[in-house]
């Protein structure tokens, strides 16, 4: 009897399909004149969006972006919770990240704080990455 050959997995966990590009939102909640313009170019660029809660905040970066292996903190973040509106890309990069921000800025919704997901960030808390952005953030504009 002749062995089937083994199919081969796209992405990088068994039977895990490549996310597409999505946005984590942080403080830019639906039904807010800010969250809604944000969320708005969001959809028409063809972008997912998540929102991030409070209770998230202890939530590994890389759980918060749905990639594979990651999983959300059982326990629900009791820290100090940023002011700052956050956003948070994957899979958004090069030519489409480009036409995306010039959307935002068009649509006067741009986001000051945002991160994409890289190789480092994606074991942070997402509470240290926003506070890490936020305070890079304020140092470069002088708030």
């Amino acid at each position: 009897m002749a062995k089937k050959p083994a199919k081969k997995s796209k992405g990088g966990a068994k039977g895990a399909r490549p996310a597409g590009p999505m946005a984590a939102l942080f403080n830019l909640d639906a039904g807010t004149p800010r969250g809604d313009a944000v969320r708005s170019v969001l959809a028409q660029q063809g972008i997912r969006v998540k929102t991030v809660t409070p209770q998230m905040l202890g939530d590994p970066v890389g759980a918060i972006a749905g990639l594979v292996g990651f999983k959300h903190s059982a326990k629900p973040y009791e820290g100090a919770v940023p002011e700052c509106e956050f956003m948070l890309l994957n899979n958004v990069a090069g030519e489409r990240l480009n036409v995306l921000l010039a959307a935002l800025r068009e649509a006067d919704a741009s986001v000051g704080c945002k991160a994409q997901v890289t190789q480092y960030n994606r074991l942070w808390p997402f509470a240290t990455l926003v506070a890490e952005v936020s305070r890079e953030h304020e140092a470069m504009t002088g708030q």
